[in-house]
This record gives C-alpha cells, sequence and structure tokens, in this order.
C-alpha cells in the first residue's frame, strides 16, 4: 500500500471519482503527457513546423488531454484497487 491506513482512509473517504482526478489525472497523467508532448515534438512534428507552433497546435493540445486523461484515470484506478485491497486485508487481520 502506497498510504498509511490513516492517509487511505481520508481518502476512501473522499471518494474514488476526486481520488481519479486527483491522483490519477493530475498527479500521474500530468507529468506523462508532458513527456509525450515533448518527445512527440521531436518523433512527431510536421517539417519546418517550430517548438511554438507545434506547442499551439490543436493537435497538441488534443493529444496532451487525451494522453493525460487516459493514463490517469488507468492508473488512478489500478493505484485506487491495489490501495483498497490492501486496506481490506489489512483491516480483515485486524478485526475490523
Amino acid at each position: 500500500m502506497g498510504y498509511t491506513l490513516e492517509s487511505w482512509a481520508k481518502k476512501r473517504e473522499q471518494g474514488f471519482i476526486r481520488f481519479l482526478i486527483i491522483e490519477g489525472v493530475l498527479f500521474t497523467g500530468g507529468p506523462f503527457a508532458v513527456i509525450l508532448q515533448v518527445v512527440g515534438y521531436f518523433l512527431l512534428a510536421d517539417e519546418g513546423q517550430t517548438f511554438g507552433q507545434y506547442f499551439t497546435s490543436t493537435r497538441t493540445w488534443m493529444t496532451f488531454l487525451f494522453h493525460g486523461t487516459l493514463f490517469g484515470g488507468i492508473m488512478g484506478f489500478v493505484k485506487w484497487r491495489r490501495n483498497e485491497k490492501a486496506y481490506l486485508a489489512i483491516q480483515g487481520q485486524n478485526g475490523g
């Protein structure tokens, strides 16, 4: 489990959707999307397209949102399930 029992209990109370948005999309998906966009500039930029033109294009921002949301949502879900499973196992061992 990536959290203490107390901190996970608090995160559980705040809810699954909030966890997905904060821990998944913002903290995991955001950095992932930034890295992909920088790498994408070197691999996907049209010939003659400058750094500024690439990062102001609609396609770049759409892929940024797609990568951040999709990857962050999946990883947030995986983190939630892993922590929830460990929390419930510990609670079962402690009787409660």
